[in-house]
């Protein structure tokens, strides 16, 4: 067993910790609705919503294949669903991963015998350290359209990318990713992000839960290595197998417990 993480130790690994951060991040909006519709509020322009349901850390499973992790999910008293992710960095994959997310949620919420009609509204939202898409914007709306007309096709589908370095400082959503990003909670500018962070940074009760969750974070660090061990095991079973030139790629497939792509990936790789 890993040894536990103590408050002290606690307090100094959050010292320059932000909500940018999984750890905290996680933790401060954990089944809070008001720090979430705060978010919500700023980066939709809205101040309506009503937000009924927030768990971080949701996993959507997908039996057949990739599943996701959300790192905010969200639903509001219409029953529209909100997922909000924190990315300390943006690649050329973010929009494919983006429209992912938005068909995972949409799988999860759709049951069956369910008609069409009935699925809700949904926004993904990512918040990006840097710039999002690369266009010097702080804020990307993105919505699908007719060509031709530019009229909105309105599935209910809508996806918005923040770029939180670009943001102007004297605005709301400036001031919002200010605080996402600053340490020290005594600068946060909106009271429901301060009073949060400060509980999880400075006070006994909030650095005990905090503790906790280092803790697991270990384990799961822990169990991650073991399993990548066992995994770089398996490929160096796959190695010496596909040298021995004699033995058919399914079958090292199936003693390895490779996937035969891999297999034959590590066939080209020793081919070379």
């Amino acid at each position: 067993m890993p040894e536990r993480v103590g408050i002290e130790r606690t307090r100094e690994l959050l010292e320059d910790m932000c909500l940018m951060d999984d750890a905290l991040f996680s933790k401060c909006f954990s089944e809070d609705t008001v720090c979430t519709k705060l978010i919500l509020d700023i980066i939709l322009g809205r101040n309506d919503l009503t937000v009924t349901e927030v768990h971080t850390q949701r996993w959507i499973q997908n039996i057949h294949g990739h599943s996701v992790k959300l790192d905010i999910a969200a639903r509001d008293a219409e029953g529209n669903l909100y997922d909000i992710e924190i990315q300390r960095a943006s690649d050329d994959s973010i929009r494919k991963r983006a429209r992912f997310y938005s068909a995972m949620i949409d799988a999860d919420c759709h049951g069956k015998g369910v008609g069409y009609d009935k699925l809700p509204e949904s926004y993904v939202i990512f918040i990006s350290d840097g710039d999002a898409i690369g266009n010097g914007q702080a804020l990307y709306e993105v919505e699908r359209i007719i060509k031709g007309t530019d009229d909105p096709y309105a599935d209910g589908t809508h996806i918005i990318h923040v770029s939180a370095s670009l943001a102007d400082g004297s605005t709301e959503l400036g001031r919002l990713m200010h605080d996402l990003k600053c340490a020290d909670p005594e600068k946060i500018h909106y009271n429901v992000l301060r009073e949060r962070t400060r509980f999880f940074k400075n006070e006994k009760e909030g650095l005990i839960d905090m503790s906790g969750k280092f803790d697991d974070f270990l384990k799961e660090a822990l169990a991650e290595g073991r399993k990548e061990g066992r995994r770089e095991n398996a490929r160096d079973t796959a190695r010496r197998m596909v040298a021995n030139g004699t033995i058919p790629l399914p079958q090292i497939a199936e003693f390895s417990g490779l996937p035969l792509e891999e297999v034959e990936s590590i066939r080209r790789s020793i081919s070379l």
